[in-house]
């Protein structure tokens, strides 16, 4: 009984391959006849299997070089953009160097361009450039912005120089309106703003008005823009009002000044 179990089951795949063979006409080997019919498919199926497999491991050799490609121009790439990135950003200084001597040419003194390279937000507001006595800074020498004033040199070391901004409390800039030609004291609040005090109370000083330093003192030069007026305190009693200022220049965002040397005094 066995035997016969054995041999149909013999019979049945060779019916399931020549079925096969008849079914597939891309079948071929080298056997023809009977025997071909036989052997031909499981030659052809043996043959296109490890094919396969041969097929699926080309391509997994191919996409390991092609990743490895990839991480190299990734790399490239990268390089090349930061490299253009910094090309950007000296290209974007120098603009704003020759921009900011530009702006200051109808001014009769001095400049020397600097780069801030160090700021306090302390209850002293300093900020830290890089020139120093090597390049003729001098202590007391007025600091100027894009914007406007930015403050004077209080400490000169060889290479560079600290910098007292307007915006703090120790600073005292006799100012004045642009438009009455009213002048006044303008110093920092400690809070990050700007107020004239020892301003006449009778003067017409309007919200919007722009103020400029006055000369007085010789410590800056006359008519740097300091900024607009954002808000007026009266006091009815008294001689004076308070007058708050909006700076014209945001000393929070400052990468280059200037140096005001050999103006008249």
């Amino acid at each position: 009984m066995f035997k016969w179990k054995r041999l149909f089951l013999v019979v049945f795949v060779i019916l399931i391959i020549m079925i096969l063979q008849a079914r597939n006409v891309n079948i071929y080997g080298p056997f023809r006849g009977l025997l071909g019919n036989i052997v031909n498919p499981v030659v052809y199926y043996t043959s296109s299997f490890f094919s396969g497999i041969g097929n699926i491991w080309s391509s997994y050799i191919n996409l390991i070089d092609v990743k490895k490609q990839n991480d190299e121009y990734r790399k490239i790439i990268d390089n090349l953009t930061l490299e253009n990135t910094l090309l950007e950003e000296k290209l974007s200084q120098s603009e704003r160097l020759d921009a900011l001597t530009r702006f200051y040419r109808t001014y009769n003194f001095r400049q020397l361009p600097a780069n801030v390279i160090a700021a306090s937000d302390g209850y002293m507001k300093t900020i830290t450039i890089d020139l120093g006595s090597l390049d003729g800074v001098e202590k007391n020498d007025p600091v100027i912005g894009f914007q406007g004033l930015v403050g004077r040199v209080t400490s000169v070391y060889t290479t560079t120089s600290e910098v007292d901004i307007i915006l703090s409390i120790s600073s005292n800039v006799s100012v004045m309106n642009s438009r009455t030609r009213v002048a006044g004291i303008m110093r920092g609040d400690g809070k990050g703003r700007l107020y004239v005090d020892y301003y006449d109370r009778l003067d017409d000083a309007r919200v919007g008005d722009v103020f400029v330093t006055s000369g007085l003192g010789m410590l800056y030069p006359k008519g740097i823009r300091v900024g607009k007026v954002s808000e007026i305190i009266k006091d009815k009693t008294g001689l004076f009002q308070k007058v708050y200022i909006e700076q014209s220049e945001d000393y929070y965002k400052l990468e280059h000044v200037f140096i005001a040397k050999d103006y008249q005094k």
